[in-house]
C-alpha cells in the first residue's frame, strides 16, 4: 500500500471535482502524480471525483478497478441521428420512457440504484471512509437546505453514492436529517475542505468542457449541459482558491454520461499532469 509522504515534497491535498465521465480523468491525474513520486496527504471529492478519490484511498488496486469499472447500468442516451425509421422509433421510445420515469419517480436510476451501489461497494471494498490509506472526504448537497455536507467518516458506498447522485438520474440518499444528492450542485471544488486537512498546498482538478464542439442532441443532454453552464462562474471562483489547477483537455465533446469514452478521459488526465510536472515540481519543492 502506498503511504502518504512529505519527505521529498510539501504536503498537498487533492480536490477532485465532478464532470461525469470526464471525471474519470482524475484517475489519470493521480497515476501521473504518483509516478513522479507525488503522493497526496488527503483527497476531497465531489461527484465523480468522490468515486475516484474514495477508490484511491480505500482500494489497493484502485487504478485497475476504475479502468475496469462497470458502466453498463448508466441510462442510455437517446440518439435520434441513427438511420432507419425502426431505429428512430426505438430511440424515441427510450426517450419517452426516461421522461415518464423522471416525472413519476426518480428517473431511470430507480432501476439501477442497486447496480450502482454494488459497483461503488466493489470499488471501495465495502469500507468506511475513515479506513483509507489517506484521509478521504466526499461532499454532497442537502436538497432540503441547499447546503454542502461533508463526510469523512461512515459507509463509503452510501456517501460516495450521495455525492454522485445526479438529479433526474438517481434517487437521493435519505440520511436523517439530510436528503443528499450530487455535491457539485452546492460546491464544485471544495478547496476549503482540503485546506482544513492541514495540507500546505491544494491542487485541484477541473475536467469541465466550457465549449462544446457540438450542441445537445436531445433533452437529457440539454439538461446535463445546462447544469454545467450554470456552474461555470461559481466554479471559476472556487478553483481560483486552489494553489494550482490541472485542466485535462479533451479532443472531442464528451457528455456527462458518455462513459464509453472513459479511457480517453483517463488518458487526458495523465497527459495534462505530465505537462504540468515543472509547475508542480516548483510548487511542491520542500
Amino acid at each position: 500500500m502506498t503511504k502518504a509522504s512529505t519527505s521529498t515534497h510539501k504536503c498537498f491535498a487533492l480536490v477532485l471535482s465532478g464532470g461525469g465521465a470526464r471525471g474519470l480523468s482524475h484517475a489519470g491525474v493521480l497515476r501521473a502524480l504518483i509516478a513522479r513520486g507525488y503522493i497526496p496527504s488527503a483527497v476531497v471529492g465531489v461527484s465523480m471525483g468522490a468515486v475516484v478519490g474514495a477508490t484511491y484511498a480505500l482500494n489497493d488496486k484502485w487504478y485497475d478497478a476504475l479502468v475496469g469499472m462497470d458502466t453498463s447500468g448508466f441510462p442510455a442516451t437517446p440518439d435520434f441521428r441513427v438511420p432507419g425509421m425502426a431505429a428512430r422509433i426505438r430511440e424515441m421510445r427510450l426517450a419517452l420512457l426516461a421522461a415518464r420515469d423522471m416525472y413519476f419517480g426518480w428517473g431511470s436510476g430507480a432501476r439501477t440504484e442497486t447496480w450502482g451501489r454494488s459497483v461503488l461497494s466493489g470499488l471501495t471494498k465495502g469500507k468506511n471512509l475513515q479506513d483509507g490509506r489517506i484521509p478521504a472526504f466526499v461532499c454532497a448537497t442537502d436538497m432540503l437546505s441547499g447546503q454542502r455536507v461533508v463526510f469523512g467518516k461512515g459507509d463509503a458506498t452510501d456517501y460516495v453514492y450521495s455525492s454522485a447522485a445526479l438529479a433526474g438520474i438517481l434517487p437521493p440518499l435519505v440520511d436523517d436529517p439530510y436528503v443528499l444528492m450530487d455535491g457539485a450542485y452546492s460546491d464544485i471544488a471544495p478547496v476549503d475542505v482540503a485546506r482544513a486537512t492541514g495540507a500546505e498546498v491544494v491542487i485541484a482538478v477541473d475536467p469541465s468542457q466550457r465549449e462544446n464542439a457540438t450542441g445537445p442532441k436531445n433533452g437529457l443532454q440539454a439538461m446535463m449541459r445546462s447544469i454545467e453552464v450554470c456552474q461555470y462562474e461559481h466554479a471559476r471562483l472556487r478553483f481560483e482558491q486552489a494553489d494550482f489547477v490541472i485542466r485535462p483537455a479533451f479532443s472531442q465533446t464528451i457528455g456527462t454520461l458518455e462513459f464509453r469514452q472513459k479511457r480517453h478521459c483517463i488518458a487526458a488526465g495523465a497527459v495534462a499532469t505530465r505537462r504540468a510536472y515543472n509547475d508542480i515540481s516548483m510548487l511542491l519543492a520542500p
